[in-house]
């Protein structure tokens, strides 16, 4: 009987071979370790990596956004300026409106005053009671009163005499008049009267507390017997 004998080829290990080996080995313990490296680091930091690496734009849109804001509060603060630098111009323009239109009323008076002094009309001959004007004070029974008398330019005459007020209302429910004197803070009894064309009078007035005014009456007394006596009665209406 034959019998077969087998042999086992022995393997072959280079000395290149066994280096190339360790070298891999080592390459794979790096790469381990620096995977292991990285998740060390990735788990203990606050922010994922991505976030970290996204920081440096993200901060400077923030300032720019931190820029435009800034701005945009300096615009609307211009215009805050510049409005309110129209409102006090448009106040200040209102102002100077309101000053013409009452220098105009005054010039329209004073116009119609001298009309009717310099007037040739035989109907408006004599003395006159014009531009009747009752004011409130400071205190609430404080009143200022401003008229003038005047008469026509070509009647040549020169008026002398007085004119006298007196105030008629209601006190405790009771009709009462006050004579000039009783409510006049300079103590007047009446006004003097000279002048050859008109005569402007003023005078402050004190009501005594109670005392509910109705009317004023103007009267004016001349002297020269060519000249009537006048007597004008006006509603108590101040004008603020």
């Amino acid at each position: 009987m034959r019998i077969e004998q087998k042999y086992r080829v022995p393997k072959i290990v280079s000395a290149d071979n066994k280096g190339l080996s360790w070298l891999r080995i080592a390459l794979l313990l790096l790469m381990f370790l620096g995977v292991g490296w990285y998740a060390y680091q990735l788990g203990s930091s606050d922010k994922p990596m991505s976030v970290v690496g996204f920081m440096p734009s993200a901060k400077d849109k923030l300032k720019a956004m931190e820029e435009e804001r800034d701005e945009l509060r300096r615009q609307v603060s211009m215009l805050q300026q510049s409005s309110q630098v129209d409102q006090e111009a448009m106040l200040a323009i209102k102002e100077q409106i309101k000053q013409f239109q009452d220098e105009r009323l005054k010039m329209e008076e004073e116009l119609a005053f001298l009309r009717g002094i310099v007037s040739t009309s035989s109907n408006k001959k004599g003395l006159r009671i014009q531009n009747f004007k009752l004011e409130p004070g400071l205190e609430h029974d404080l009143f200022t009163y401003k008229f003038s008398v005047s008469q026509v330019i070509n009647s040549g005459l020169l008026a002398k005499g007085s004119i006298n007020l007196k105030v008629e209302g209601l006190l405790d429910g009771s009709s009462k008049i006050l004579q000039l004197v009783a409510v006049s803070t300079e103590k007047l009894e009446n006004h003097k009267m000279r002048f050859r064309f008109f005569q402007n009078i003023e005078g402050k007035l004190k009501l005594p507390e109670g005392f509910i005014p109705a009317t004023l009456t103007i009267e004016v007394k001349p002297v020269n017997g060519k000249l009537a006596p006048v007597t004008e009665t006006f509603n108590w209406s101040p004008v603020t």
